[in-house]
């Protein structure tokens, strides 16, 4: 499963959304991805990265949004087929996003473009990072468990284990709020 290498991946990637905080609002504001819609999309990364913490959560709040369980484990073993047709670009999509370590191949953008629109491919590829970030956050909190338990992963260390859990909790964790805030009221500036 993959993971976080060390913590400056996880900062570089909470930048994106620290730095442009009104991504947050502009892709829930997006009436084209609904909430089922979105846990489609969680739980199609979740079946790519393998995030057992994101899969079990994502499975849960995708029934209470009326998605069959059926569909919601499909999604997690790469089955895709089961989303509507109006899914179904993202849901590819989001699937080669989480197998190419987020940098997809720009035809399959062009293709999520021309599905959609310019606004709705920016907000599911912003979905797909936020999703990809939590899920690889997931994958590395398992890979200490892992580690305490005396099986440790041949690709990480624990020092940079600990590095992105504690980055993850005590770095990135406090500044959730004030990022949702700033990305409620675009105007409020951080100096």
């Amino acid at each position: 499963r993959s993971t976080y290498r060390n913590s400056r991946e996880l900062i570089e990637d909470f930048r994106f959304f620290w730095e442009q905080p009104t991504v947050l609002a502009d892709m829930r504001a997006n009436s084209r991805i609904t909430p089922a819609f979105g846990e489609k999309l969680m739980l199609t990364v979740s079946g790519v990265r393998g995030c057992r913490y994101c899969s079990g959560l994502h499975s849960h709040t995708a029934e209470l949004l009326g998605v069959p369980q059926a569909e919601a484990h499909s999604l997690l073993r790469g089955e895709i087929a089961g989303g509507t047709v109006e899914e179904a670009p993202a849901l590819f999509f989001a699937q080669h996003y989480a197998e190419n370590d987020g940098k997809p191949d720009q035809d399959m953008v062009r293709t999520l473009v021309q599905s959609y629109d310019e606004r709705t491919a920016a907000d599911v590829i912003s979905y797909l990072r936020l999703f990809d970030m939590a899920n690889l956050i997931g994958n590395t909190l398992d890979a200490l468990v892992s580690r305490a338990l005396g099986k440790p992963s041949p690709d990480t260390t624990l020092k940079d284990e600990l590095g992105v859990i504690l980055t993850a909790l005590f770095g990135i964790g406090p500044l959730l709020p004030v990022l949702v805030m700033r990305a409620k009221l675009p105007n409020l500036a951080l100096e």
